[in-house]
C-alpha cells in the first residue's frame, strides 16, 4: 500500500523538533507503517528544511513558499498558497490512499481524492465549527468557512483523536467515525535523568490564546510567593510568545520562567522527565499529548477541567483537573504536589499506569486496519 500523509507542519532531520501533537501523530504512525508500506509525507516548507528528505524509511516532500510556524490565524493567505501547492503536488503522485491531519490539509486530501478517485481518510484532532471566531477572533471567519467546506466535501473515513472530538464530528457527517487516540513510544522514556534541583512545572503547548498559558503564568506568580524556589518552563512557539514574556516580566517572575522552543525531541523528553509537574491550562483541546507523555515519565499534571482531559485521564487519574479560569486553583494543586510527598507518589504511580493505555504501535495497527478497509 502506498500512503500519502498530508500535514501542515513536519519535523526535519533526526532531531525531531515537533511543533505539536498533530505532527507527533503523523510522524509516529508514518514511522510504524513505513515498515510494511510505501509511505510519503507532504508538508509545507519551514526555513532551513529541504524540499525532499528521507526519514525513517519514508520520504518527506515540502512544497510552497517558506513559512514560519509562529504564523497567526491571520496567515490565511500563506495557508491558501500552501493548499494550492499541495493539491498540485499530490495530484502528480501515485498513491493508494491519502491521510490528512487538520482543516488546511483536509481540503487538499478531499480535492485530490476526487481528482484521482482514491480514498481520503480525514484525521480530526478537534472540531471548531461554530467556535472559530470565539477562539481566534475575526480571522477565524476564514477557518470557519474552510472547515465547513471540508465537511461538506466529505471523506471516505474519519478518525477522531478522542470520543470528545468524535461526538462533535457526528453533527456534521453520517459516516462512521473511528476513535484512535495519540500515544507514546515507551523506548523514549527508558533513559534515567536527574530531576531539577528546584520544584519545576513544565508546560508543552502552542503559544496561542486558546491554550490559556496566561492562567498558568498567573498561577505560577502566586505559587512563587509560597514556594520561593519554584520554576516554570514553557516549551512551545506561537503568536502569544511576546505577550506571555511581557506578563512574566510584569508579574516579576521573569527570572523564574524559562521559554524554550524548537528543541530536539530527545531534549524535550529529557526536560519533561527532569521536571516535577506538567500543566496544560487549555480552554479547548483535541487531546493534549503532552499529558500522556508526562504520565509516561511518572510526572503528575494539573490541567484544565475540560471534557477531553477528563476522557484521556479517566477522570484525573495521575493528576488534577481544575477550572481553567481560576489561577489560584492551579496554584493550590501545584503547592500540594510539591509539599505532600505521599500524594505526589500516589499520583506519579497513577500517571505511569495511565500511560500504559496509549501505545503508538497499537495505534498504528488500528489505523492500518481502517486504511485497508477503505481501499
Amino acid at each position: 500500500m502506498k500512503i500519502l500523509y498530508i500535514t501542515e507542519f513536519f519535523p526535519t532531520g533526526r532531531d525531531l523538533k515537533f511543533s505539536g501533537g498533530v505532527e507527533a501523530r503523523t510522524f509516529f504512525v508514518a514511522k510504524h507503517l513505513a515498515k510494511k508500506h510505501k509511505v510519503y509525507v507532504l508538508t509545507s516548507r519551514i526555513s532551513g528544511t529541504r524540499r525532499e528528505e528521507k526519514m525513517f524509511n519514508f520520504t518527506v516532500f515540502r512544497v510552497g513558499n517558506t513559512r514560519s510556524y509562529n504564523a497567526t490565524a491571520q496567515d490565511i493567505i500563506e495557508r491558501l498558497k500552501f493548499i494550492k501547492s499541495a493539491i498540485s503536488y499530490a495530484s502528480s503522485m501515485s498513491v493508494d490512499l491519502i491521510d490528512s491531519s487538520n482543516f488546511v490539509t483536509h481540503l487538499v486530501a478531499e480535492v485530490v481524492s476526487r481528482r484521482k478517485k482514491i480514498p481520503a481518510v480525514v484525521w480530526y484532532p478537534d472540531v471548531w465549527v461554530g467556535s472559530w471566531i470565539k477562539i481566534t477572533g475575526l480571522a477565524g471567519i476564514a477557518g470557519e468557512f474552510l472547515e465547513r467546506i471540508n465537511l461538506w466535501l466529505g471523506a471516505n473515513a474519519y478518525i477522531a483523536i478522542s470520543k470528545t472530538t468524535a461526538n462533535k464530528l457526528k453533527k456534521y457527517t453520517n459516516r462512521k467515525i473511528h476513535v484512535i487516540p495519540c500515544g507514546i513510544d515507551k523506548n523514549e522514556f527508558l533513559k534515567t535523568v536527574n530531576k531539577f534541583k528546584d520544584p519545576t512545572i513544565i508546560c508543552v503547548s502552542r503559544l496561542a490564546k486558546y491554550k490559556n498559558i496566561k492562567t498558568l503564568i498567573l498561577s505560577f506568580a502566586h505559587l512563587s510567593i509560597q514556594v520561593k524556589d519554584a520554576k516554570l518552563i514553557i516549551i512551545g512557539q506561537g503568536p502569544e510568545y511576546k505577550n506571555l514574556k511581557e506578563l512574566a516580566y510584569a508579574l516579576k517572575v521573569k527570572n523564574k520562567v524559562k521559554f524554550l522552543s524548537n528543541i530536539p525531541r530527545s531534549q524535550l523528553i529529557s526536560t519533561i522527565k527532569s521536571s516535577h509537574i506538567l500543566s496544560l491550562p487549555s480552554l479547548t483541546e483535541g487531546f493534549g499529548i503532552a499529558t500522556i507523555e508526562a504520565c509516561a515519565a511518572g510526572i503528575p499534571y494539573v490541567n484544565s477541567d475540560i471534557p477531553v482531559q477528563r476522557e484521556i485521564t479517566n477522570d484525573a487519574r495521575g493528576g488534577y483537573l481544575v477550572d481553567p479560569s481560576r489561577p489560584l486553583e492551579f496554584s493550590k494543586k501545584f503547592e500540594q504536589l510539591i509539599n505532600d510527598k505521599k500524594v505526589y507518589a500516589e499520583k506519579s504511580k497513577e500517571a505511569k499506569n495511565l500511560a500504559l493505555s496509549y501505545n503508538w504501535q497499537k495505534i498504528s495497527a488500528d489505523t492500518e486496519k481502517i486504511y485497508l478497509k477503505v481501499i
